[in-house]
């Protein structure tokens, strides 16, 4: 027992020297036994050496451990290089790795004890990507540091969508947040923050807009004091005082006092208008009254007229269809009818207007079989005219045409007889007829116009003749004049009579060696027309056509022998007063056409008078529309022309009344031609001013407003507007051929410079041809180049369209060559990328060997970093998690997966839409790729996933 004693050994963690300490902690103790976990504790916090202290710790080598060293530790510089150990696996930069649980755990004791450092607290927050424990970090540094800096820093720190959407909650400064939008990391949030802007600006000048509004209506409250309609004050109130009342909610952007002082004006204004309308109320509510008195009238007089209306078309209607008319039926609704006018509110004078009608009525349906009659007589006048065909021919015309008119004055009186109860059809079917002879009558009417002045021509010709002694020419002219004298009308025929008579008689002077030749024609002729009154023929057009003829035939034969030539005459003449007897009826038409004629040109001469009446009020209004005027007034020019012929005195005078009547309005005309001519010559003086301009440009573009000018004058007058219009259009003409000098020497500089510009454009296309595809930098620096003369080119006037267009293609080839040198650099960084994911797979290497690879060096930055964290990583992927992240990377990177994972496919894929549907976060695969990495370390497990992940990031 005693050498037992004497030869046992001490345990080295106690021994004298350090490193023999250091040497059995790291050999001999193992922190998964509790006793040798409890001698290293006791180690770390009791053992006089440093080194050992931190030997044990390393060993231990948990969170809580570091943690526990770091707050409690008595030595110095044990207790930093925890507090270093802490930092380090806080900021994920550590083989120790903390679950979120732990670290959210860890963050509530925070709250409630703070033990954590600000740097440290700060440094956690640059590292940590789960969004909760962000949030709870921001929180815990936020309650010790409330600074803005704060803020503006970790939202351009921390490029996370939902971290970014919560500090953007806690910023209400425009400054900030202006600073803010620029570090945004989507698009998103950064219209997010612009409608935060404008919110708060919105807010910050409604105190202002409200003021303004309220000033407005207040304004016109009070304007409507000078209202003197008291129905249009009344919806204006209305309309404003609403309009208070949806503003006054908003209100409490006012202070009491201010919210106090606008109400106070406003309730003063509205007693004011109260006070001040009072009377105007009263009136109009007496108003009210009246225009429901007058509405009353209105109804009574519409229902009124639609019962006389009803009751006259059942009489018609009864007329029309030869039913027996319900008298006593009629005569009751009369009788009540009646009983219902003196009842209404209508006045005496307005009712006794009706009772006249529904007299008229009763009288109507004592004369109801009068009237159907008269409806029979109208319908056979309809047929009857339907029968007889238009004239074709002057012969025709003077018969016809006075058929025709007898035929209305027929209609007339049938008119008459059926107190306006004729059915619709046949009063449109007498329209239509009359229309149609109008319109039918009216050229044959033009051309016996015209046959008329040619045949009063030839008669002066013929006494012209006659006096001059040519007698020969004048038997022709004479012999003409008699064959066709009888186309025209009695009236016209009467108007040439004595002229006529006259160059007769001379002729027949002439025509006395005639007189044995006369006297067996003048007997024969005498035979034919005692024929003609014995047996008169059918048509009086064609009767009095013969008697005509006859006569000038008995005229053209001269004269028979003295002895019996007054008894043939007298025969002759009274056989053709015989024979024209039946034409007498005509020629009392033309009569009736005279004072037809003479009735038109009266209505004519008040249309004029209305004319100038008009002109006299719009001149008092300054409204006068001259082209319209000269318009009417050529309308009624061409009406007083074409009125038809009257007495020849009654004409002089009623010429004289036109021109008497029309002569203010020519004069007013005139005035108007005479004030545009002067406008336009004074543009003529401007337009021959711009001919000396130096800039013709400028000149065309004034020439060109001065031609808009001209056309808003209006017509000068038939005789000055030409003049004036060529005189102007000459000055215009010289202008544009100057324009066209100009241009043709502009262009001719422009092909100059347009030759350099494209000498520039070749120059930049050769260098862009000359370089190597990988030389990105140089394609760049050409890109600039051709970019800048773009600009130049268009900022240069006139831009040169050819140029910009090659330019913008070259341009345009440029970013496509850089583009695709991106890709190709992409595709080479992803493919190398993956090169070194399987390596590391395969051979799990340490950093120093991966920096040295050249696949390495060709990555870009950001990958390097992430390969460098990776491999820093020691905890094993837990469970299948990176597994499903391969599944979740081939779902939203649209690639298939293997057949026999298609039911785990399709759970996370599940549980993919809900996340998606919950944050709304746009898909990000490369981020996905480093959320995959920093699962765990690669092993060999991993490669059949990279192989798998390869082709959706090396397209």
């Amino acid at each position: 027992m005693i050498f037992s004693k004497l030869f046992k050994t001490k345990a080295k963690w106690l021994h004298k020297e350090a490193a023999v300490r250091i040497s059995a902690v790291n050999d001999e103790l193992s922190a998964d036994n509790p006793e040798q976990l409890t001698i290293l504790t006791d180690l770390i916090n009791e053992d006089d050496s440093e080194l050992v202290r931190r030997a044990a710790l390393i060993k231990v080598g948990t969170f809580e451990s570091y943690l526990a060293a770091s707050r409690d530790n008595n030595q110095v510089k044990v207790k930093q290089f925890a507090g270093k150990q802490v930092h380090d696996i806080l900021a994920t930069d550590h083989n120790v790795v903390i679950s979120a649980e732990r670290k959210k755990t860890l963050l509530a004791e925070e709250e409630k004890t703070p033990l954590l450092s600000l740097a440290l607290l700060e440094a956690w927050l640059a590292h940590e990507q789960d969004i909760v424990i962000m949030i709870m970090l921001y929180q815990l540094i936020s309650a010790r540091k409330t600074t803005m800096h704060l803020i503006t820093h970790s939202f351009s720190q921390k490029q996370h969508p939902d971290f970014q959407a919560y500090l953007l909650n806690q910023v209400d400064d425009t400054k900030v947040l202006e600073k803010l939008s620029k570090k945004a990391c989507n698009d998103a949030l950064a219209q997010q923050i612009q409608d935060k802007l404008t919110a708060i600006k919105a807010a910050a000048e409604k105190p202002q807009k409200l003021t303004k509004q309220i000033q407005l209506i207040l304004a016109k409250l009070q304007a409507l004091k000078e209202v003197s309609d008291y129905s249009v004050y009344k919806k204006r109130r209305t309309l404003l005082v609403n309009e208070w009342q949806t503003l006054t909610p908003e209100f409490d952007v006012f202070t009491s006092e201010e919210a106090a002082t606008l109400t106070e004006k406003y309730q003063t204004i509205i007693t004011q208008l109260e006070k001040l309308f009072v009377v105007k109320a009263e009136e109009y509510k007496q108003q009210i009254i009246s225009d429901k008195l007058a509405h009353d009238k209105q109804q009574d007089k519409k229902l009124f007229s639609q019962q006389l209306n009803q009751i006259s078309q059942g009489i018609t209607t009864a007329v029309f269809a030869s039913e027996k008319i319900q008298e006593v039926e009629f005569n009751r609704l009369l009788r009540q009818l009646k009983t219902d006018i003196n009842a209404s509110v209508l006045n005496k004078e307005e009712q006794q207007v009706f009772i006249v009608q529904v007299e008229q009525l009763t009288k109507r349906l004592d004369e109801v079989p009068e009237i159907a009659e008269s409806v029979s007589q109208a319908t056979h006048l309809i047929s009857k005219i339907s029968q007889l065909t238009l004239p074709k021919s002057l012969t025709e015309l003077n018969d016809r045409q006075q058929t025709y008119h007898d035929w209305l004055a027929a209609w007339r009186v049938v008119e008459q007889k059926t107190s306006g109860i004729l059915p619709e059809s046949i009063v449109q079917s007498q329209k239509e007829i009359v229309t149609t002879w109008q319109s039918g009558l009216k050229t044959l009417q033009s051309q016996q116009k015209d046959l008329f002045f040619q045949h009063k021509k030839r008669l002066q010709d013929i006494k012209r003749l006659l006096s001059n002694g040519k007698y020969k020419v004048c038997f022709g002219l004479f012999k003409g004049v008699k064959e066709s004298i009888d186309q025209l009308s009695v009236q016209q025929q009467q108007q040439l009579q004595r002229d006529f008579d006259q160059v007769n008689e001379k002729m027949v002077e002439l025509s006395d060696w005639e007189h044995y030749i006369a006297t067996p024609r003048k007997q024969e002729l005498l035979q034919a027309i005692q024929t003609l009154v014995d047996t008169p023929l059918d048509n009086p057009n064609e009767q009095a056509a013969k008697v005509k003829a006859y006569r000038n035939t008995w005229n053209s034969l001269g004269h028979a022998d003295e002895d019996i030539d007054k008894q043939l005459n007298e025969q002759f003449n009274q056989l053709c007063e015989q024979a024209f007897t039946p034409c007498r009826l005509f020629y009392a038409e033309q009569d009736k056409m005279r004072i037809e004629h003479l009735a038109q040109r009266q209505k004519i001469l008040v249309k004029a008078e209305q004319l100038v009446n008009q002109l006299n009020a719009s001149q008092e209004d300054n409204t006068v529309d001259f082209k319209k005027l000269d318009g009417q007034l050529n309308n009624l020019q061409q009406q007083w022309n074409t009125a038809g012929d009257v007495d020849r005195n009654q004409y002089k005078k009623l010429q004289g009344q036109f021109k008497s009547i029309t002569s203010p309005i020519k004069s007013a005309i005139s005035a108007f031609h005479v004030s545009n001519a002067t406008k336009k010559q004074a543009l003529i003086l401007d337009a021959q001013a711009l001919l000396n301009e130096e800039d013709v440009l400028a000149a065309i573009e004034d020439a060109k407003r001065l031609q808009q000018t001209w056309r808003e004058i209006g017509f000068a007058g038939n005789h000055q507007e030409n003049q004036l219009w060529q005189q102007f259009r000459q000055v215009n003409d010289e202008l544009f051929a100057k324009r066209q000098q100009f241009k043709s020497d502009q262009q001719a500089t422009l092909s100059t410079q347009q030759q350099a510009l494209f000498d520039q454009v070749v120059h930049i296309e050769a260098t862009f041809n000359d370089l190597a595809r990988d030389d990105v930098k140089a394609l760049h620096l050409v890109e600039q180049q051709a970019q800048s003369l773009l600009t130049e080119v268009i900022a240069s006037k006139p831009v040169i369209k050819a140029v910009v267009v090659r330019l913008e293609k070259l341009i345009n080839n440029i970013a496509q060559k850089i583009k695709s040198e991106h890709q190709v650099k992409a595709a080479k960084n992803w493919s190398n990328l993956f090169e070194l994911l399987t390596l590391q797979a395969q051979k799990n290497q340490d950093i120093e060997v991966l920096q040295a690879s050249s696949g390495f060096n060709e990555l870009t930055g950001f990958w390097q970093k992430r390969l460098q964290e990776q491999l820093k990583l020691t905890q094993k992927v837990q469970g299948s998690a990176r597994f499903d992240q391969t599944l979740a990377i081939e779902i939203l990177g649209k690639s298939d997966s293997p057949a026999e994972l298609a039911e785990q496919r399709l759970q996370v894929q599940v549980k993919l839409m809900q996340e998606q549907m919950l944050s709304g976060a746009e898909i990000d695969l490369s981020q996905l790729l480093v959320d995959w990495l920093m699962l765990g370390t690669l092993s060999q497990d991993d490669l059949p996933l990279i192989a798998r992940l390869q082709p959706i990031y090396c397209l």
